[in-house]
């Protein structure tokens, strides 16, 4: 585990498994993400995102590195868990502009209408660092990618998954889940078919969507109109 300091407050990078990562407290903030992965959000800095959408909290050690990376004016968690971050809640007192929503998926129709109405002017940057599976992260996708703000971002945290060593075996974890791989192959061909993704840039552990001027077919990721008849099989 590596620990540094940010603004006065403490993280440690913790990536063992999840039943072995640690707690976040008052004193110290668990993020789970890499040296390269905290190297391409500081390269953020340069873009300074104002308003900020997470899907998948988990110890809420990444909104805080959000809040003193780029001071937002608006920053939001959604997670499925039911019980709240105990030190999120604390470090967010007195600061309105973080808002945190709990026993809520990141593909809940009620999570369309909980963001529209804490981002009416957009987003500018939405991190996905929640189920890392298929079909959840294509709907908050489709949900969401819509209201990025032209030039805006679109993380997709561990999009590699089912392509690591400790996944190939037959009854390793999530086996019988079609890979999350199949999602970036669906962006890869929108960025062919529609100005609404400008760029695609695809990192070790995370992908990056910029948001163009199109929209979406009828808002939906369909790209059978562009497979010249043919079909794209999930893996």
């Amino acid at each position: 585990m590596n620990e540094f300091q940010l603004d006065e407050v403490h993280f440690v990078l913790d990536t063992r498994a999840g039943s072995q990562r640690g707690t976040s407290d008052t004193d110290s903030f668990i993020l789970v993400k890499n040296p390269a992965t905290l190297e391409f959000y500081e390269s953020l800095r340069a873009v300074s995102p104002k308003n900020i959408l997470e899907l998948g909290m988990f110890e809420g050690g990444s909104m805080v590195y959000y809040d003193k990376l780029y001071s937002p004016e608006r920053l939001l968690g959604i997670d499925i868990r039911e019980t709240p971050i105990a030190a999120l809640e604390r470090y967010k007192r007195g600061r309105a502009h973080i808002k945190t929503f709990y026993d809520l998926s990141q593909d809940s129709p009620r999570a369309r209408g909980v963001v529209q109405s804490n981002f009416p002017g957009g987003i500018d940057l939405v991190v996905d660092d929640a189920s890392h599976l298929y079909p959840q992260t294509k709907a908050s996708f489709e949900m969401f990618f819509p209201l990025v703000k032209p030039g805006g971002l679109y993380v997709i945290e561990d999009w590699a998954w089912s392509h690591r060593q400790q996944y190939q075996a037959p009854d390793s974890t999530w086996n019988a889940q079609p890979a999350l791989t199949n999602l970036i192959f669906n962006l890869v061909v929108m960025t062919a078919m529609s100005r609404v993704i400008k760029s695609f840039t695809i990192y070790e552990n995370l992908v990056c969507i910029t948001k163009g001027r199109g929209m979406l077919p009828a808002t939906k990721l369909d790209i059978r109109h562009g497979l010249r008849g043919r079909q794209m099989p999930l893996i």
